[in-house]
């Protein structure tokens, strides 16, 4: 086409595949990072609901033992925390914190896998055509992973996230160096 400004010819990255794979990496444990502190956040709102419901079942029937003339509204304690003992997995909360356990043991899995991979694509046994497929596979996985377990995603917590990256730096610094 006439007229489009030629792009420059620039000489192939002998490296591209490798930094591409070790960006795949460390997008891949932030995730890890980032899910793991999501179900943490969870588990405190599923263990409070645990608790308040014990301590309103338990409560309820101390009350009903020592003013027997509430009998209703003690026995109405006691039916309404049978029923949010029913329900607790139907709470978004709870629901979330089984997804993000889920999620967050598939996530890890992975992360060791590729951590073996990348192995393999730094020492340069892999071609590049062998590395892209591979990071082609390991963002397919996490990619089918994610939908999965949050086909909504997860809801966004730039701090969370911030976290998430320290924390994946973190663990890169200790263990590569970088």
């Amino acid at each position: 086409m006439a007229g489009t400004p030629r792009r420059p010819a620039r000489k192939p990255d002998p490296h591209r595949q490798q930094e591409l794979y070790w960006r795949q990496l460390v997008e891949l444990k932030v995730a890890s990072s980032y899910v793991r502190a999501y179900r943490d956040k969870t588990a405190r709102y599923v263990t409070a609901l645990g608790v308040l419901r014990a301590m309103a079942s338990s409560g309820a029937i101390g009350g009903w033992v020592i003013w027997r003339q509430q009998a209703f509204v003690w026995g109405c304690i006691i039916a309404a925390s049978q029923v949010a003992d029913a329900l607790k997995d139907v709470f978004p909360f709870a629901q979330r914190h089984k997804a993000a356990s889920a999620h967050s043991i598939v996530l890890d899995s992975l992360f060791i896998d590729a951590q073996l991979e990348w192995e393999n694509v730094f020492a340069g046994v892999l071609t590049n055509q062998q590395i892209v497929d591979r990071r082609h596979k390991l963002a397919k996985l996490q990619h089918d992973a994610d939908s999965r377990h949050f086909p909504d995603g997860l809801p966004p917590d730039p701090k969370r996230f911030a976290l998430a990256q320290q924390d994946a730096e973190d663990y890169f610094k200790s263990t590569y160096g970088v």
